[in-house]
């Protein structure tokens, strides 16, 4: 028989809390979090969003995961695939940002979850192993993506909405 947790309800609102502070910061990301105070507002929000679900998420689990990891390892983890999802998505129209902010991103949600969901799960050796192996693969094709966008001459003056 499966554990005793919460209702679908509130599973659903915490799942939506999570992905909506995603989304909030990779749009922050994406729309001028480096020069607008409205994107660094939204990007806080989002923050604080997926905090919640974060939080909403470790009580329906029972897990025991301290205040201070969740808030340290959730901002990272809401930066992190903030600045991946965000930079995936805008990156025919700023693949001058995209080319760093796709793996910076990777390596912030990989550390993240490894320091929230993997700690005694995996060991250390595999995980740098894992996370080498993998990062260079999102840093080459984050390369490759850029350079394929120069070479088609695309234009990557921005977008608007």
């Amino acid at each position: 028989m499966a554990p005793k947790s919460a209702s679908l309800e509130f599973r659903h609102i915490a799942m939506l809390c999570q992905y909506a502070g995603i989304s909030f910061i990779s749009g922050a990301v994406n729309h001028g979090m480096f020069s607008g105070e409205r994107s660094l507002m939204t990007a806080f929000l989002g923050i604080a969003i997926y905090l919640g679900g974060a939080f909403l998420t470790r009580l329906d689990s029972g897990e025991r995961t301290s205040l201070q990891d969740l808030m340290g390892y959730g901002v990272i983890a809401s930066i992190g695939l903030g600045f991946f999802t965000g930079g995936l998505q805008h990156f025919p129209d700023s693949p001058e940002r995209s080319v760093w902010v796709v793996p910076l991103g990777y390596v912030m949600s990989l550390i993240a979850f490894y320091s929230l969901e993997g700690r005694g799960m995996v060991s250390q050796k595999a995980m740098w192993r894992f996370g080498a192996i993998s990062s260079t693969i999102v840093i080459a094709a984050s390369l490759g993506a850029w350079g394929l966008f120069d070479f088609l001459g695309h234009d990557h003056s921005g977008h608007s909405h």
